[in-house]
């Protein structure tokens, strides 16, 4: 059912910073194994979410900037379209956000489409 953590995987971008952006799944269920399969994802020990749309929210490593990662410039450009004036470093992984649900949900397959266009829009 939309909204609901299932314990299959979850849909989402990878946007990293050398590399094509591309749909990868994270494990579902919420908790240990979610965070572990993003923090594989984007190469840290901790990350962090950054809610860029009322439907998207970014993951990144919270030590980014301090660990001397290179600046996202794909992620970076999509959320300045939405407002963001920072810089994003290192790997980005885009899920979606749903209030109802107070957190994370998959991203549909519109979204993705939306937001790989945005990628293509600036690179």
């Amino acid at each position: 059912m939309p909204g609901e953590h299932a314990a299959s995987a979850v849909r989402a971008l990878l946007i990293s910073v050398d590399g094509a952006p591309g749909v990868v799944g994270l494990a579902g269920g919420g908790g240990i194994r979610f965070m572990r399969s993003l923090r594989a994802l984007i190469g840290a020990e901790c990350v962090e979410r950054f809610r860029v749309t009322n439907r998207w929210e970014f993951w990144l490593d919270e030590d980014g900037r301090a660990a001397g990662k290179a600046v996202n410039e794909a992620a970076t450009r999509v959320a300045r379209d939405f407002g963001v004036r920072f810089d994003f470093c290192g790997s980005v992984v885009v899920t979606g956000a749903d209030d109802a649900v107070a957190g994370w949900v998959p991203l549909s397959p519109g979204q993705v489409d939306a937001i790989l266009q945005r990628i293509a829009e600036v690179s």
